[in-house]
């Protein structure tokens, strides 16, 4: 369905079209610019005094010029104007049929008063004379209402803005726009195309008003394009020309400007060498080079590389206010350019680096690109290799290729805001990058590319390592996939607070934590006590349990003792009853003494030997069997102290023994695996043995205090 827009109105027809030194009828936005010349000598008037319809050429306006800013499409009414446009959302781009005598102003198509177009001027003496010129706009496209608009540069005047101006309007959604049978004084040029255009980041039309610019050399040229990279080229061009004396013509140095403007950006698209220039665009190199092409030559939807370079652009510069004043920000990087041919702003360009990353790291570059493609006006160009490479090499990342395959990196740019000094810093952004030999660029990494960066094979089936950046994430090793993946849970059961068990505990049920010790002092042996904040420690698990009959055991240390006293106060019991098990002094596991003292003392301490016991198997000559010794304890030592239990037991005992018989209880699920990832039991955490109603046992880690856990 279709939408028919009828406007009516009338207006004044001024032109904006004068030659050099003449009066200037319009300025700015008083002038309206159209498109597609229609007239000719049928409109002049046979009776006009020969001497008016021939002034001097200074004085003269160019009717030419002024015929060429209207269109006509045979509308039978001067002052109606149809846009046919498609029904529905907003949508930049699509068929859009458009009668009646128009121009634009503001990004508007308004109906224009025919009656008013002036003869049309004697093309004799022009440099070029009734010559059609055509082009397209480009940010996005610019769509129809946009108006484009020559300046005649006056070359006796140091290429200052001459009072010739040409108009013509954008008619289409794809940015095309035509001047036809113009008359020129001077070959050179200054575009501006003002108007709104289709943003490539929102796939909508932009929200405001863009004007972008050119200098063209029309000298041997029919047709120019006006774009992100002509508009950082102006500046340069105009400076190169001033450097010459002004004795060099426009088109002789645009493409020198465009090298300049595109390795600012770190894009090399070749060329020929000019020699000796001094102070190029260059990182210090002698001489310059210069493309063989000019920006003015290129759009978004062509068939080479130097397409995906105005692609780049123009996503790096909307990138940094992708709903703002881009142009600003294009604005001050094209001054510095004009210079010496280089932006020489690193901080500038870290700060552009970090938002392509993050556009890059969120899927932005991939949608840019399907936005493009919904418009359905070409192939969308390679612009993501630009964008990757310029990020990636301004935080000093190598060349991504078959050698740096699989390789992991850190932002080591200190003036970028994802900077970290060294790959595994625990403070900083987390963020990684990796290179992608798939598609030869450096991509962000993935927790598990990040995280496994180093790992190699698995010592065995089932290893358990914490990330390199997220140590809070684990990772097992596939013994059968030769690899590494995500830990998930029903690799590791995670330890649950005592106040949750209990919550869930069920009527008839009865549980016994066995818990490791509050905090200690530094004495380790039998008589070594509780720190004050182990007391306190103890008494805040006591509170979990206030109310409840509390059945007390502890080894025969002094800490374990005391644990059970802190952990009654907290539960608001005055007179603690208990029983001293020799049981949970920690070597209920160990077969030979000697033996896991030795290995103790040659293999890294007792937690390595311990862990390694608990989840490989290991020392076998100084450890019983995990399985068995751990059935034995729940047969043996807990199940007919149950007895004793009302609903409620809390058996404190030490790491020694709490860590293989939690791994026990867990099938190896609770991670205490000291000897790979360094977690170890912490205070007050353990196993809950809980009895159901029908005389089993089931398990489940837990803790007391906010981790079950401790990295040492």
């Amino acid at each position: 369905m279709r939408v028919w827009i009828l406007a009516l109105s009338f207006l004044f027809w001024t032109s904006c079209d004068t030659v050099r030194y003449g009066s200037l009828p319009c300025e700015g936005d008083d002038c309206e610019a159209s498109s597609e010349i229609e007239s000719s000598d049928s409109r002049e008037n046979p009776e006009k005094d020969p001497a008016k319809e021939n002034p001097p050429k200074d004085e003269k306006e160019s009717s030419s010029s002024r015929a060429s800013w209207y269109h006509h499409s045979g509308s039978s009414g001067k002052d109606t104007v149809e846009i046919l446009v498609p029904e529905g959302p907003e949508v930049p781009l699509g068929d859009t049929t458009i009668t009646g005598l128009v121009s634009c102003r503001d990004g508007s198509i308004i109906p224009f008063d025919s009656s008013e177009v002036s003869e049309i001027e004697d093309a004799s003496d022009f440099r070029r004379s009734l010559v059609d010129i055509s082009g397209v706009a480009e940010k996005g496209p610019f769509r129809y209402g946009t108006s484009v608009t020559l300046v005649e540069l006056d070359s006796l005047k140091r290429l200052a803005d001459s009072k010739r101006t040409h108009k013509a309007c954008v008619l289409t959604s794809d940015g095309k726009f035509n001047f036809e049978q113009i008359n020129l004084v001077s070959p050179y040029v200054r575009v501006e195309a003002y108007g709104f255009y289709a943003n490539e980041f929102t796939a909508s039309l932009s929200k405001s008003l863009v004007k972008l610019n050119a200098v063209v050399d029309l000298s041997k040229r029919d047709s120019f394009n006006v774009n992100m990279l002509t508009h950082m080229a102006a500046p340069r061009v105009m400076k190169l020309v001033e450097d010459s004396g002004n004795n060099q013509p426009i088109g002789s140095q645009s493409g020198r400007a465009l090298n300049d403007v595109l390795s600012s950006f770190g894009i090399s698209l070749g060329g020929a060498s000019t020699g000796g220039f001094n102070g190029g665009w260059g990182f210090g190199h002698g001489g310059q080079t210069t493309s063989n092409k000019a920006a003015e030559d290129i759009s978004l939807f062509g068939t080479d590389d130097y397409s995906a370079a105005l692609l780049a652009v123009s996503v790096m510069m909307q990138s940094y206010a992708p709903n703002g004043n881009f142009l600003a920000y294009a604005d001050q990087i094209a001054d510095d350019i004009r210079g010496d041919g280089n932006w020489g702003d690193n901080a500038g360009k870290a700060k552009l680096a970090d938002k392509l990353l993050m556009l890059d790291a969120e899927g932005g570059l991939e949608k840019i690109r399907k936005n493009m493609e919904s418009w359905k006006l070409g192939d969308v160009p390679n612009f993501e290799k630009h964008v990757r490479n310029f990020w990636t090499s301004t935080h000093g990342f190598e060349s991504c290729n078959a050698m740096t395959n699989g390789m992991v990196k850190h932002v080591g740019n200190s003036q970028s805001e994802y900077f970290v000094s060294y790959y595994e810093q625990p403070e900083g952004p987390r963020i990684r990058f990796i290179c992608d030999g798939s598609i030869k660029a450096w991509r962000v990494a993935t927790d598990l590319e990040k995280d496994t960066v180093g790992f190699g094979a698995g010592d065995y089936d089932g290893q358990i390592k914490n990330g390199k950046i997220n140590t809070d994430k684990f990772y097992v090793y596939e013994q059968s996939k030769k690899s590494w993946r995500a830990a998930t849970s029903d690799d590791i059961q995670e330890f649950v607070d005592v106040d949750d068990v209990m919550k869930k505990l069920a009527p008839g049920e009865k549980v016994i934590f066995v818990l490791r010790h509050a905090e200690r002092t530094d004495d380790t042996g039998k008589n070594g006590h509780l720190t004050s904040n182990g007391k306190t420690q103890s008494q805040s698990v006591g509170a979990k349990l206030k109310g409840e009959n509390i059945y007390f055991a502890n080894s025969t240390y002094t800490r374990s003792y005391e644990t059970c006293i802190n952990v009654a106060t907290g539960a608001g019991i005055t007179s603690m009853g208990n029983d001293t098990l020799p049981e949970l002094d920690g070597d209920w596991f160990v077969k030979d003494e000697n033996k896991f003292e030795s290995y103790k003392n040659s293999n890294g301490g007792g937690w390595v030997v311990a862990s390694e016991y608990a989840y490989k198997g290991s020392y076998s000559d100084a450890y019983y069997p995990l399985q068995s010794r751990g059935e034995e304890f729940m047969t043996e030592i807990v199940k007919p102290r149950f007895a004793k239990v009302n609903r409620v037991g809390v058996w404190i005992s030490h790491d020694m023994m709490v860590v293989p018989l939690t791994a026990f209880c867990t099938n190896g699920k609770a991670n205490l695996r000291y000897f790979d990832t360094k977690q170890w039991i912490n205070y007050l955490a353990g196993v809950a043995i809980i009895l159901g109603t029908d005389g089993t046992l089931r398990y489940e880690p837990v803790k007391g205090l906010s981790s079950g856990t401790m990295t040492m």
